[in-house]
């Protein structure tokens, strides 16, 4: 009897939760990911391929296995992520810094902050798993 209320309480919950449903509201959230720049892929930017190559041969360490090379790849893509986010974080405190703090400035920094923290434990996270996996081969 309570899988049926618990059921019918989720299914009545999900479509509540299905998203914006104006058009309005569909084109803002659109644009979410598009806001700072960091919910791109860092490997589809031609303009961080030859670093990132340069980084997966040096984690790589000489070895030739396919699946090494794999997660070398997203180890360095992940390490190329992890230096965007700080360059980033860096000038969002360089524009409150630079010149005289306000107290909005210190709202608006620290929300941008939590925003950028998302995206750098990911970032961490994928890492982490990928220089774990090179390590078990």
């Amino acid at each position: 009897m309570t899988a049926d209320r618990k059921a019918v309480s989720n299914r009545k919950n999900a479509q509540k939760s299905t998203g914006p449903r104006s058009e309005l509201g569909r084109r803002h959230s659109r644009r979410n990911a598009l806001r700072h720049g960091l919910a791109v892929a860092i490997g589809s930017d031609p303009s961080f391929h030859e670093d990132i190559d340069v980084l997966a041969t040096a984690l790589m360490g000489g070895r030739r296995e396919q699946n090494v090379g794999e997660f070398a790849r997203q180890a360095a893509e992940a390490e190329m992520d992890l230096l965007r986010i700080r360059k980033l974080r860096a000038s969002r405190f360089d524009a409150v810094y630079g010149s005289e703090p306000r107290l909005e400035d210190h709202f608006q920094l620290n929300e941008e902050l939590a925003k950028l923290e998302r995206y750098e434990r990911r970032a961490f996270s994928r890492r982490k798993s990928a220089l774990r996996a090179m390590i078990k081969f």
